[in-house]
């Protein structure tokens, strides 16, 4: 039985309000009652109040800054938060902001959370610089930990470059994701894949272990330079390509095989 409070953190980049979103939609979708938390102070471009309107449509209860705060990075306590933490009707999710710093936000409810049935799940894409590997995953790991004062109880492995996403990108970049989440004893709890990526039955991947839930993604966000979202959508993302041409420089690398006499 999946807990009640679902927490999602991650660092800069990892697509966190995106699977927080497209998570609480799921929730929807199944006829829960769900509330979501915005507590992220870090990115003033992707934060779940951004989709206050279409969430409260669909019954949502959407906790927030309301008016000039809304847009504000400053650390707003929205009222309410512990009531719904403590509500047993409700399903929470928890949109925090990524490192250390935005999850200071979430230590404030920290006592309140451990006595309750809760998941703190920590977004990985490992095609950001600072969570490329086992070592940067960790160190992401630990800070969020320090700063909210919770453990990360299990990951969701979100490997992707953005338009330039293919099936090899999310298949390598998941490997990655799964052994250092083994290498830590810590379970991945969602593989999340924007939709159209991978074709076929996403739950049947050869490389997804038993127990593993795929989460296909919906875009829900854009930013707010992209003034026609429908015309710009098919536009590359200029950080993805930078990011697919270092994957692709560290491929070729690899396969090259030193021919000098030794």
């Amino acid at each position: 039985m999946n807990p009640r409070i679902r927490i999602f953190v991650g660092a800069y980049g990892s697509g966190k309000t995106e699977v927080a979103l497209n998570y609480t939609f799921l929730l929807c979708s199944r006829g829960e009652r769900v509330a979501i938390a915005d507590l992220d102070i870090v990115n003033p471009y992707f934060r779940s109040r951004e989709l206050a309107d279409a969430l409260t449509s669909q019954g949502v209860h959407v906790l927030a800054p309301e008016g000039e705060l809304a847009t504000a990075d400053l650390p707003v306590i929205v009222p309410g938060v512990k009531g719904y933490l403590q509500n047993p009707d409700f399903s929470v999710v928890l949109d925090v902001g990524g490192d250390d710093a935005g999850s200071l936000a979430l230590s404030r409810f920290a006592p309140v959370i451990a006595g309750l049935d809760h998941e703190m799940l920590m977004v990985v894409n490992n095609h950001r610089p600072w969570t490329g590997g086992r070592d940067g995953i960790t160190a992401a790991i630990r800070s969020i930990e320090k700063g909210s004062r919770l453990r990360v109880s299990g990951m969701v492995s979100n490997p992707n470059l953005g338009e330039e996403t293919t099936p090899d990108i999310v298949e390598r970049g998941h490997a990655v994701i799964r052994d250092t989440a083994r290498a830590l004893n810590i379970p991945v709890v969602f593989l999340s894949i924007m939709a159209g990526v991978v074709d076929g039955n996403l739950q049947d991947l050869p490389y997804i272990d038993r127990g593993v839930e795929v989460l296909e993604l919906r875009r829900r966000l854009l930013p707010p330079w992209y003034e026609q979202p429908l015309r710009m959508a098919p536009q590359r993302d200029q950080w993805s390509r930078i990011m697919l041409q270092e994957v692709r420089d560290r491929e070729t690398s690899s396969d090259q095989i030193d021919h000098r006499p030794s």
